[in-house]
């Protein structure tokens, strides 16, 4: 069964980061352009979800297309 990503309350800054935790304390990475989630922080690794059940856990720099407005965001490390 995937993991379901937690609520958020954290905005991403132009840096494509997420800049403040979440509830659960894994930090999100959303787009800088319209604020979708692309992938949540979990033990200094970056895990990606999209449809159809495909998951990805993957190391950093990150690259992601926003699904949503097609943006390019780009996350260099986990946020602190």
């Amino acid at each position: 069964m995937p993991t379901p990503f937690p609520a958020h309350r954290a905005v991403s800054n132009r840096t494509g980061v997420a800049s403040t935790l979440t509830t659960t304390s894994h930090e999100e990475w959303r787009c800088t352009r319209c604020d979708k989630l692309l992938g949540v922080c979990r033990e200094g690794r970056m895990h990606l979800r999209f449809a159809r059940g495909h998951e990805y856990l993957v190391g950093f720099p990150v690259q992601a297309t926003c699904r949503g407005c097609g943006s390019l965001n780009h996350a260099t490390a986990p946020a602190r």
